[in-house]
């Protein structure tokens, strides 16, 4: 007879976020560039791959490769194939513990890779000259120092990420090619703590034969002997007048290179980052994006680069110790048509990658996905929709006639996620029924005065309880009218007034 009435509100949703990462567009492969300058990016046009493959094909004499680890097939291939034709083959990577400390400590690292990759020394075993080192980060390629000379640095590890990754390559010229190569002997002799003797076993280095003299400095690096690498970055940032942009995976909140970027945005450079969504970084984040950096990421970032008022670097090293004061790391400094083209792909990178990272910002008309930055892009990622239904449990009124006047939910406790979904605006709804008879209620009656006829014809009054109509019940100090019929609602509104009573139904 009395329906629940049915009610909506709408909920603008100004709640802030919590500090995390907001999605502007979709995830792609970025193009790879053409190689007119010598830089290359990964992607799915193999043209980095490809071009570390045709140097190691058109090696005469000398190998030298340097990566963290190594698991691309086509490579080995590659490499077995120089052997076969007499060329000596020396290589360069992590030892077994880091890798294993990596995947440990690093949820976007594959385990597949670090099998993978042992499964390839296995196959270099006794045809190469490996050697490892804890500290063993930077990656290279450099072939024939003696003679014509080729040689690339490449911040992709020597495998699935020279296709998939978001990462560059550089093309050396003669002579950094061949300042690279004494930086590899200088490592492989003085520096390597262990060397694959044969498949699955290696052994301890000796003393280096001879005493070698420091490498000269035309390819900064990062190694027991020195900081030239370190002592580059920061000089970029330092220097920096107009405009930085650095592309980095890792990043130390408390490493000089990261305080500087926040001094020079302070500053009123235009800073940018380019990173990887990682909880790893978030202190170094917020710490940069406080200080007014821009800050953008890719799920496939791993480049490291920096771009400062038209100088530029490209290296293996994070911004962090590990790396910049510590390890085995190379870069190489950019001017004129390659220090362009790497501003080129770097701005390229900025209007393409998905994500920003934002705190305290509000949902945005443009963004289609949130993650807090405590969490993986993986695990933590939030649907943005335009709008969220709420449904509240119902709300029962005083009175069956009143509905209207029944006290509203308590918005505020609208919670604005719910579960992996955020919305622009929240439908709330919810039903307001009418009372109804409680069930230990008893009919209250009311006493009425009669007058019959006598004895003896003469008048007499008497009193008799009878029910109201519509009827009224008790129940402790309060009372009700029941409202049974459509037409009984007039009624029973004066009843319950009278009597302070309020309007049910059963």
């Amino acid at each position: 007879m009395i329906a629940p009435l049915k009610l909506t509100h709408t909920i603008e949703n100004t709640t802030p976020l919590p500090p995390g990462w907001l999605r502007f567009r979709e995830t792609q492969p970025l193009d790879d560039r053409s190689p007119a300058s010598g830089l290359l990016c990964a992607g799915p046009s193999r043209a980095l791959h490809k071009s570390l493959l045709d140097t190691v094909n058109q090696a005469k004499e000398v190998v030298l490769l340097a990566s963290f680890l190594l698991a691309d097939k086509q490579l080995m291939d590659a490499l077995l194939r120089a052997v076969g034709r007499g060329v000596r083959v020396y290589a360069l990577n992590s030892s077994e513990q880091r890798l294993s400390r990596a995947t440990e400590a690093d949820g976007d690292f594959d385990q597949r890779m670090i099998a993978e990759h042992k499964a390839m020394l296995d196959e270099l075993a006794g045809k190469v000259l490996l050697r490892s080192a804890e500290h063993f980060h930077a990656k290279f390629l450099v072939t024939d120092p003696r003679g014509e000379t080729q040689g690339w640095i490449s911040t992709a590890n020597f495998n699935r990420a020279l296709v998939e990754g978001v990462e560059l390559g550089v093309a050396l010229t003669r002579d950094e090619a061949r300042a690279l190569a004494t930086r590899f002997n200088h490592a492989f002799w003085c520096e390597a703590e262990r060397e694959l003797a044969e498949k699955g076993r290696l052994a301890a280095v000796g003393k280096p034969p001879a005493e070698l003299p420091p490498p000269p400095g035309d390819i900064p690096a990062t190694a027991k002997i020195c900081t030239a690498l370190r002592d580059a970055v920061n000089g970029l940032i330092v220097r920096a007048k107009k405009e930085l942009i650095v592309s980095s995976y890792g990043l130390d909140n408390s490493h000089a290179a990261v305080l500087s970027l926040a001094e020079a945005a302070k500053k009123g450079v235009r800073v940018t980052l380019l990173t990887r969504p990682r909880p790893a970084c978030k202190a170094a984040i917020r710490l940069l994006r406080e200080a007014g950096v821009t800050v953008l990421a890719h799920e496939k970032l791993h480049a490291k680069a920096i771009w400062a008022d038209g100088h530029g670097l490209v290296m293996t090293a994070n911004l962090a110790a590990e790396g910049l004061d510590t390890g085995f790391e190379v870069g190489v400094g950019l001017t004129g048509e390659r220090a362009e083209s790497l501003h080129g792909i770097l701005r390229d990178w900025i209007a393409r990658f998905p994500w920003r990272f934002e705190t305290g910002a509000v949902i945005s008309s443009e963004a289609s996905e949130f993650c807090p930055l405590e969490q993986t892009i993986k695990d933590g990622i939030q649907n943005i929709v335009e709008e969220r239904v709420e449904k509240l449990p119902p709300i029962v009124a005083r009175d069956a006639l009143m509905l209207n006047d029944a006290k509203q939910p308590d918005f505020t406790k609208i919670a604005q996620s719910n579960g992996k979904v955020l919305a622009r605006r929240i439908k709330v709804e919810w039903e307001v029924r009418p009372p109804q008879l409680p069930a230990n209620a008893k009919e209250r009656k009311q006493e009425r005065t009669t007058t019959k006829p006598g004895k003896d014809g003469i008048p007499v009054d008497s009193k008799e309880l009878v029910g109201y109509e519509p009827p009224v019940y008790q129940a402790g100090n309060d009372s009700f009218v029941l409202l049974q019929r459509e037409e009984d609602r007039e009624a029973a509104r004066r009843l319950a007034a009278q009597l302070k009573a309020h309007v049910v139904v059963k």
